[in-house]
């Protein structure tokens, strides 16, 4: 059974990439072109998630939840929402897709499968599992702060600058935390504050419509959640890990 769903997992993968590497290719250079490369290079990464999962890495079942994490709201959204005349055929892909990387990947079977085969680092702990999920739906804010970095058109330009610091902060945070370590847990956390304040001012400034302001929420609210409830499950250890060693237990 979990090879199984490692399979059904490889193939979403794939099926989103496949969608990626069909999407129209604008034929001049400027903003359109930059979303293309931008959505192409998205790629490498999800590549790199194949090969994980393929090879039970455990750190590709976080970067395949985080996926499709990363994709479902906007897949919901281009469903249900308006399409102003665009087939439905993608978005209804990429929606099944995406849910079904998630069922695959969620479950004990394959927490075993992944994390629990970590000898050196123990993921199984009272609060390990929010640890998990912190690193999981951060790795999806990072996924969807690139393209908003990468991709968006800013009507006011130093506005990619409220996108782009939470990104390397989340970037370098998760990577310390995945490693167990205090400073990345204070980064996330530091980050996921610190984007509150700024994303309403870019949702104030940069977003079309409510459904657009909605939908930049329900894209970075499970990070931003997890981030908080890690610190603050966290508070009285992380002081002594402070004072210490500077790992989590």
């Amino acid at each position: 059974m979990v090879r199984l769903r490692q399979t059904i997992a490889i193939a979403c993968l794939l099926t989103l990439g496949g969608l990626i590497v069909t999407s129209d290719r604008p034929g001049s250079f400027g903003v359109y072109q930059r979303e293309a490369i931008a959505f192409w290079l998205l790629l490498l990464p999800l590549a790199v998630t194949v090969i994980g999962l393929a090879f039970g890495r455990y750190w590709s079942r976080w970067l395949a939840l985080a996926g499709g994490i990363a994709v479902l709201p906007w897949a919901i959204a281009m469903t249900f929402g308006p399409r102003y005349g665009l087939p439905l055929t993608r978005p209804v892909v990429a929606l099944v897709a995406s849910a079904l990387l998630l069922r695959a990947m969620l479950g004990r079977a394959m927490f075993e499968r992944y994390e629990g085969r970590v000898e050196d680092v123990n993921w199984s702990g009272p609060r390990m599992s929010l640890v998990r999920w912190t690193i999981v739906c951060n790795i999806a804010s990072i996924q969807a702060l690139y393209v908003f970095v990468a991709a968006y058109q800013y009507r006011i330009g130093w506005h990619i600058g409220l996108m782009a610091a939470p990104l390397f902060a989340l970037i370098i945070g998760v990577w310390l935390l995945a490693h167990q370590k205090t400073i990345g847990l204070l980064l996330v956390a530091a980050a996921c504050i610190l984007f509150v304040p700024a994303g309403a001012y870019f949702v104030w400034t940069e977003a079309s419509s409510t459904g657009e302001a909605i939908l930049f929420g329900a894209i970075f609210a499970p990070g931003v959640l997890t981030g908080w409830a890690s610190l603050l499950a966290f508070s009285r250890p992380l002081m002594a890990a402070l004072r210490g060693h500077g790992t989590l237990d």
